[in-house]
């Protein structure tokens, strides 16, 4: 009998220790990390674009190139920016695949505007 009680722990213990553990929740991600993301690839992709544009273009000297390059340097701080907040919100952002590629055609000025104001306003509303 007392074998027996053995033998019932024995096979209890061995299969509490075998069987799998259930997995660690993943932390949550960043509610804004699609949208800023999105932004921010967009907004490098068009600064991108503009700066391939600006090799082939003729523009006077003066305030047409002056405009044209400010408006391609806000491109790229507004990417950066929204990089910044991304990884400060999100660390496991850079386990994230690559971004599909964004096409020069997709996109307009009036399109990644409206990217960023979207990211912009998610972000606020998560903040507060």
């Amino acid at each position: 009998m007392i074998t027996r009680l053995m033998m019932a722990a024995l096979v209890c213990a061995v299969s509490a220790c075998a069987s799998p553990a259930e997995p660690a929740p993943e932390p949550e991600a960043w509610a804004c990390r699609d949208g800023v993301r999105g932004a921010a690839v967009q907004a490098y992709a068009l600064a991108r674009f503009r700066d391939d544009q600006r090799a082939v273009i003729l523009l006077p000297a003066g305030k047409a190139a002056a405009d044209y390059e400010a408006e391609t340097k806000r491109l790229r701080d507004e990417g950066a920016r929204l990089m910044s907040a991304l990884k400060a919100n999100d660390p496991a952002s850079d386990d994230l695949p690559p971004p599909a590629p964004v096409l020069p055609g997709a996109m307009t000025d009036e399109k990644v505007s409206a990217g960023i104001a979207a990211a912009d306003a998610c972000m606020a509303n998560a903040a507060g």
